[in-house]
């Protein structure tokens, strides 16, 4: 795709960052409307979960897909159609009359929001001269962040206001933007030929993300050693060395993983999902410990999340700026090395940490991320042919779609056993305080007899009022082990970043959106 030297990829930027913005919050809004929503709709928390599981799903076996389907109908025809089509699902999710209804109206919305991700950052990175595609990736990072941000906060208020309705219906107006002025300023180009269909490279691939995504789903609920999830996990596993083996023995395959045999490409998918791992898993624990160790609101919580994630935003930009004038892995290591030690410090937060301490670690931690993120993708995608960069995309947000899942679902896990592990310690070592259990009881006795607590109940609630100690006690114990774990992955990261390449990009020809 040529470019006008004079700056004409500004509009069209404007354009595909509306479309991330668009996508990035649905991640964020539906979660503070499951309430209303169960409410609204009768149904229980069983059932509503599904309409998250079943747009996750769909997202994610959609995206692999993008280089083959951008191949087939030029990558600008597919932002738009993907885009039409994830705003028409989110105006049905806003219509839907009960439950079945939301979930396959969140089945068609995941349809169009799946390949949105992978061709936002294709297209910033086609668009963009070799010299500024750090620069798009700050963008593009900042769209998702920007929508992140505001999702809970600006969900919150519609719900409040108007209903949970309004959180979908808020999606059009911006998908409407963003797919007017694509379709008005993205140029005309030819794109590569389309490639035959792989059925069973189709297939194959599809079986092995829904059935795995479905096994971490529903791990917790039907235990991870049950039947059920172990058949899952196997079969996946079958289905995924099936994919591999027909992608590597076929000349056009569905989805080109000879990509991994880039070093650095295969050592950026590495890091991306380690990196996820570690932002989802915390993105996931801060919100519940802020609230049940720090006694914060709902609302409060949310607050703490929007300064930091605006900050992240701006500062991707930056530090994508800055991955164009030095070798990106520089930026990476020193995002990293600051990540583990805000981790490390959040391992050691007691239940006396202020208010400016929270909100300045996780600003800090913001900005370390910040400095992941755009140089990781930079230094992922530079050394990649351009008629692949869409494919690469696709992969690699694969990768980060996949670490989501499964960081939710392991932290949720790992809290409730480590909980339970400090639980008994805490039981058997009479260690709540100094001088033990037996002073601990006298004490909050003492305190209940002041409130005019009577005799007859005083026993029962002396006995409940410890036990809440004790639970909290384990709940922050349990909260730190988490975070040290994260902060030794983090540091584990630095390892792959030390096997990428470094140097400059290397100029190639544009390519083309396809119209």
């Amino acid at each position: 795709m040529d470019q006008d030297p004079r700056g004409s990829q500004w509009w069209p930027t404007v354009g595909v960052m509306l479309g991330a913005v668009t996508v990035s919050l649905s991640y964020g809004v539906l979660g503070v409307a499951i309430p209303s929503m169960m409410s609204s709709l009768s149904t229980d928390l069983e059932r509503i979960q599904w309409a998250s599981t079943a747009y996750s799903i769909v997202q994610a076996v959609l995206i692999p897909a993008v280089g083959w389907l951008g191949a087939r109908l030029g990558t600008k025809r597919l932002f738009l159609l993907s885009t039409l089509i994830f705003i028409t699902g989110s105006a049905l999710c806003g219509l839907a009359w009960d439950i079945n209804s939301l979930i396959v109206f969140r089945v068609l919305q995941g349809i169009g929001g799946g390949p949105i991700s992978p061709l936002s950052m294709s297209m910033l990175y086609s668009i963009f001269p070799p010299e500024k595609r750090g620069l798009a990736m700050g963008l593009y990072n900042f769209g998702f962040s920007f929508g992140q941000a505001i999702a809970p906060t600006l969900g919150g208020h519609l719900i409040e206001v108007l209903s949970w309705r309004a959180i979908f219906y808020i999606n059009v107006p911006v998908g409407l933007l963003s797919l007017g002025i694509v379709l008005g300023t993205m140029p005309k180009g030819q794109d590569q030929r389309a490639r035959r269909f792989d059925a069973l490279g189709v297939f194959s691939m599809a079986s092995f993300v829904t059935l795995f995504l479905l096994a971490i789903s529903e791990g917790r609920r039907y235990g991870w050693g049950s039947q059920m999830i172990l058949t899952l996990f196997a079969v996946s596993g079958v289905s995924l060395a099936t994919f591999v083996v027909a992608e590597l023995r076929t000349r056009q395959p569905f989805v080109e993983i000879r990509l991994y045999t880039n070093v650095p490409f295969a050592m950026g998918c590495v890091i991306v999902f380690l990196n996820t791992f570690e932002f989802r898993g915390s993105h996931f624990l801060m919100p519940i410990m802020f609230q049940r160790i720090f006694h914060y609101t709902p609302f409060q919580t949310g607050l703490f999340f929007l300064p930091p994630a605006l900050v992240m935003g701006t500062t991707s930009i930056l530090a994508g700026r800055l991955s164009d004038k030095m070798q990106p892995k520089l930026l990476l290591i020193v995002g990293l090395l600051v990540l583990t030690y805000v981790s490390f410090l959040f391992s050691a937060l007691d239940v006396w940490a202020t208010t400016g301490t929270l909100l300045g670690l996780i600003i800090l931690r913001r900005l370390a991320q910040a400095f992941c993120h755009s140089p990781l993708t930079t230094a992922t995608l530079r050394g990649i042919p351009e008629e692949q960069v869409r494919m690469a995309s696709g992969l690699f947000s694969l990768h980060r779609t996949l670490a989501g899942t499964v960081a939710t679902a392991v932290a949720a896990t790992l809290l409730e056993h480590r909980e339970e592990v400090h639980t008994d310690l805490l039981s058997q070592q009479q260690t709540l305080y100094p001088l033990g259990t037996q002073v601990a009881v006298e004490t909050i006795r003492g305190v209940l007899a002041q409130d005019g607590t009577m005799d007859g109940i005083l026993a029962q609630k002396t006995a409940g009022v410890l036990r809440q100690l004790l639970s909290a006690e384990a709940g922050l114990a349990a909260y730190q082990d988490l975070f040290f774990i994260f902060a030794v992955l983090t540091l584990f990261s630095v390892i792959p970043v030390l096997l990428m390449q470094g140097g400059k990009a290397r100029p190639h020809a544009k390519v083309a959106t396809g119209e």
